[in-house]
């Protein structure tokens, strides 16, 4: 299953809260998984696991994400 990765400022803590409001509502809509969620050099790291036919959606709400197959 392909991995969303997206990252978050320390500073912004609202975006970050704001994208795991998105990830619950696409939950309705696909059959994501947060992967983990981590501190990495004064950033908060979001790993999403993403079904194939599911990317698409899924990159449309994180734009700024990168893919890893």
């Amino acid at each position: 299953m392909p991995l969303l990765i997206t990252w978050f400022e320390l500073e912004r803590l609202k975006e970050f809260s704001q994208a795991l409001e998105k990830v619950d509502e696409l939950r309705t809509l696909v059959p994501i998984q947060v992967a983990n969620i981590e501190l990495e050099e004064e950033k908060i790291k979001l790993v999403l696991h993403v079904p194939a036919d599911a990317l698409r959606l899924t990159r449309e709400s994180f734009p700024e994400a990168v893919v890893v197959a």
